[in-house]
């Protein structure tokens, strides 16, 4: 099994696949693997000897925990988080929002642009990654008990 380090690296390689800055996605890549790093419904990875433990945390308690083999899963599972949330806090500057005086309207035609991000994003990552995001529902699986 690889290291934390190793992990964090692999994920910062696939996403310099993309236009992203790196920036933008570090902090989202390296917090899943510290374990003071407790946001709330934010991915937190704890390295095992046979695989992988998947956990969030709401206010502080465990809200979530699921043990999963496949490494590529996982790093989908942090991938998907990611970008969801970087390409969201992009509408947040685009539309001068602030999520606490102001808020995005979430229409049809947001909510397309941040799914049209998104999968811009994946497809410039390619491989299984890809082809998850575009099956749909990968994530969720990743996340069902």
């Amino acid at each position: 099994m690889k290291t934390q380090a190793q992990y964090i690296e692999q994920l910062h390689s696939l996403l310099q696949r993309t236009s992203l800055p790196k920036e933008e996605y570090i902090n989202y890549i390296t917090n899943p693997f510290m374990s003071s790093f407790r946001e709330d419904f934010a991915p937190f990875v704890e390295l095992t000897a046979t695989g992988y433990r998947l956990q969030m945390y709401e206010r502080g308690q465990n809200v979530f925990t699921k043990m999963i083999y496949d490494e590529d899963a996982m790093l989908y599972w942090i991938l998907a988080y990611t970008i969801e949330l970087v390409t969201h806090i992009r509408l947040l500057h685009k539309y001068k929002v602030d999520n606490k005086t102001s808020f995005l309207t979430y229409d049809e035609q947001l909510v397309g642009e941040w799914q049209h991000d998104q999968t811009q994003i994946f497809d410039a990552i390619g491989g299984i990654y890809a082809q998850w995001w575009h099956e749909k529902g990968k994530r969720a699986d990743i996340e069902s008990i």
